[in-house]
């Protein structure tokens, strides 16, 4: 039965570990939504926007108004995709290390084990 574990320790259970960094990353990317933010960067903010009137002071005040609308989207926009952005670097830096450290993981188990025995 050791020998099984140990088995798939190092063969199928590290090539699903590998397959992990991807798992994860794409994980990040559908929490933040980023295509969607790609998509709509320059989109006015919760679809805030002014419907022109028929007098010149009422277009440029609403144009004023939707170009307000379009910049605060942009920055919220664009904020969130600077935390996905380290969010997604963290996230791959974590799995790669996962990736490095699998193989020694049963031996750091042992020696705890031993460590925590012999005190």
């Amino acid at each position: 039965m050791i020998f099984e574990m140990l088995r798939w320790w190092y063969g199928t259970g590290w090539l699903q570990a590998t397959h992990r960094i991807g798992t994860w990353t794409k994980g990040v990317e559908r929490i933040f939504s980023i295509s969607l933010i790609f998509r709509t960067l320059f989109a006015p903010w919760r679809r805030i926007v002014s419907i022109t009137g028929k007098s010149l002071d009422a277009k440029m005040r609403d144009a004023m108004d939707n170009l307000v609308s379009r910049c605060v989207g942009f920055a919220i926009r664009f904020g969130v995709l600077i935390v996905a952005a380290i969010a997604t670097f963290f996230t791959f830096i974590a799995a790669v290390l996962l990736v490095g450290i699998w193989p020694l993981l049963p031996f750091i188990t042992i020696y705890c084990i031993v460590r925590s025995i012999t005190g």
